[in-house]
């Protein structure tokens, strides 16, 4: 059985209308179905991926100021190779 859906009205600039009309031309599907399966991707939780895992909660705890650090970690907490 499929869940409650809630019926609700937005107002979309032209572009976005003409967007989503031919995003539904093309799949056939409808201007609903496209908005909520839109919603869906942006929105549903990812498969394997937890936000109550506690593993999260020291996301950032050690931030080292720089822009790179992620990418060049070693540099950072090593030092260059010399």
């Amino acid at each position: 059985m499929d869940a409650i859906k809630h019926r609700t009205q937005i107002s979309l600039d032209d572009w976005q209308y003409q967007l989503l009309l031919d995003l539904s031309r093309k799949s056939r599907k409808s201007l609903s179905a496209l908005i909520r399966e839109m919603i869906t991707e942006k929105f549903a939780p990812k498969p394997g991926v937890a936000e109550d895992d506690p593993v999260y909660s020291i996301v950032g705890i050690a931030g080292s100021g720089q822009k790179h650090t992620a990418r060049d970690h070693d540099a950072v907490l090593y030092g260059k190779k010399q």
